[in-house]
């Protein structure tokens, strides 16, 4: 069910708080996750977990080539972008790196 605000009726986005534990795994998945010895920066991430979690829609351009784009994160509710940020944390976790083994 999606959260909306009673007073305006408008859905309940994420929390800055939120936004900032995502990014800051992003950051730590970029700085601690090499696949095949390669590091990607966190906007790479994020565009791997978009396209992965939430999927794409084929654009055609106006030379003719098609490309997929990511569906936008920021369309997600509260509730929607807690499920969707906490897999990005148990991908994480799944490879051994852990928030809580950060510095605050």
């Amino acid at each position: 069910m999606v959260e909306r605000c009673p007073a305006c009726h408008r859905r309940i986005r994420r929390s800055n708080e939120a936004n900032r534990r995502y990014w800051l795994c992003l950051h730590t998945l970029a700085e601690r996750v090499k696949p095949g010895d390669v590091q990607y920066s966190a906007e790479t991430w994020h565009c791997y977990f978009k396209l992965k979690l939430l999927g794409g829609d084929d654009v055609k351009l106006p030379n003719g080539k098609v490309i997929v784009v990511p569906k936008s994160s920021a369309d997600l509710d509260k509730g929607e972008f807690h499920e969707y940020a906490e897999k990005v944390e148990n991908f994480m976790n799944e490879r051994g790196v852990y928030l809580d083994e950060m510095p605050a």
